[in-house]
């Protein structure tokens, strides 16, 4: 098992790779992403469905979000599944919700929270002598800033600042009502169902391929299916598109 300070370390070096500066914005990250070779597939699998897969080779880097979760859980799947790529060279996984008991998933799963919410950023936003109490206000503006849900905000706080910086009653809140009563975001804390792949790259190649005869329909199913999408799925959403 990792240190803390060494899976930080790896999740600092990412986000300067990836090009993200003080807080998170998902498109930008999105963005950033593709431009340095990954291809992104968001797909409403279902609440009950996996939370996120990952293929990486020398010729690919494809990240799959399940787009039921919520959006901040998407983002930290994101991370989740970079940081399986830094810190374990993962070629192929499949994410199950609950499946976060090995050293790896536990690994993963701190680089999420390092890479998605620095402490150094978080730290700097913070006006503190030594002890500070965090209130249901400060945490929706942390969530909002970072983009990360709010009891994984709650926990990466716990974590820099101790546990005594999170009153218990803190832990029951609802970040929708909360979102609402604040008139913040609240899509952060709610599923976004989204059909989104990186159209320019992976998908739209094997689609061309298909037009062009270049390989055959259930050839076409099975590049789709190595990616955790429905092939037909895919075919509808393109024909939407044209």
């Amino acid at each position: 098992m990792r240190t803390s300070r060494e899976i930080e370390a790896v999740a600092l070096k990412a986000r300067k790779e990836i090009g993200l500066s003080l807080g998170l914005n998902e498109t930008l990250l999105r963005k950033n992403l593709e431009d340095r070779g990954y291809f992104l597939f968001y797909y409403p699998f279902g609440e009950s469905g996996i939370s996120g897969a990952l293929f990486s080779s020398v010729h690919a880097r494809i990240l799959v979000v399940n787009s039921s979760k919520s959006i901040g859980r998407q983002n930290f799947t994101v991370a989740h599944e970079l940081g399986h790529i830094y810190l374990h060279n993962t070629e192929s996984l499949v994410e199950i919700s609950g499946d976060e008991s090995s050293t790896k998933e536990r690994e993963a799963d701190s680089f999420a929270s390092m890479f998605l919410m620095p402490a150094n950023d978080v730290s700097s936003m913070i006006q503190t002598n030594g002890g500070i109490e965090f209130d249901a206000v400060e945490v929706m503006e942390m969530s909002q800033m970072f983009r990360m849900s709010y009891k994984a905000t709650l926990k990466r706080l716990t974590e820099v600042f101790g546990r005594k910086a999170i009153p218990l009653t803190l832990w029951d809140k609802k970040p929708l009502q909360l979102a609402e009563m604040l008139n913040m975001d609240k899509r952060l804390y709610e599923p976004s169902g989204e059909k989104y792949w990186s159209n320019t790259k992976y998908v739209s190649t094997a689609f061309r391929a298909l037009e062009k005869g270049r390989i055959s329909f259930s050839r076409f199913l099975e590049l789709m299916k190595d990616i955790g999408l429905n092939g037909y799925d895919v075919l509808e959403n393109m024909k939407e598109s044209d």
